[in-house]
């Protein structure tokens, strides 16, 4: 890869990455982007909630064509105990006609949707492509070096790297996590026929239910 001038240069490909570089590409700037992955989404293992209205704001109605999963009718807390539990929801019919309110999604899959929807705004792609350092001049970042021969300079670098930040943390711009302040989680994927989410959780027309 030869050394080249872009306006900005964005590091990760997550939803915050497409997000910037979408907006930027829209303004008429030139923007790379940088995937650590063989494509976005592949490095995460994320499914959770997404809301509409700030999302929408970004990247237009994706709830018509993105792939999600369920709209969220229902948000349920359960605290639990040795031997008991308290529970606690909100459940809204509104929360079931279009626009909808929020989303059950699986990053893996909708990471790809959103960068493609930078790249449509103008935005370049850079998968499997790890920034390792960003290049200072004068006290002032002026691009980045990646895996590859050649750097790449640009007059604004956008971090969004996440949770794996390495450029960020070899820059000295944030601290790495430690044990103290990190979690270790298990995670575990469940496929059922819709048919039966449909009975265990007391929904219909693909209807979805968030519990925490």
């Amino acid at each position: 890869m030869d050394d080249e001038k872009f306006d900005a240069i964005v590091v990760g490909a997550g939803p915050a990455g497409s997000a910037a570089a979408l907006t930027m590409a829209k303004a008429g700037l030139s923007v790379a982007m940088f995937e650590r992955g063989n494509q976005p989404g592949a490095k995460n293992v994320m499914g959770g909630v997404l809301f509409r209205e700030a999302t929408e704001d970004v990247f237009g109605p994706f709830w018509e064509e993105g792939p999600v999963e369920r709209p969220v009718v229902e948000q349920r807390l359960w605290m639990l105990g040795k031997d008991s539990v308290v529970t606690a929801g909100f459940r809204s019919a509104a929360f079931a006609a279009p626009p909808y309110n929020a989303f059950t999604v699986l990053r893996a899959r909708l990471d790809p949707y959103f960068a493609a929807k930078a790249e449509e705004a103008g935005a370049f792609l850079v998968p499997e492509t790890q920034v390792t350092d960003l290049i200072w001049d004068n006290g002032k970042i002026a691009g980045v070096r990646t895996g590859r021969e050649g750097d790449l300079y640009a007059d604004v670098v956008l971090m969004a790297e996440g949770i794996n930040a390495f450029a960020a943390v070899k820059a000295g711009l944030r601290r790495d996590y430690t044990m103290e302040n990190a979690a270790l989680a298990v995670k575990e994927v469940h496929a059922l026929p819709p048919e039966v989410i449909d009975e265990r959780f007391n929904v219909r027309d693909n209807e979805g239910v968030t519990i925490l």
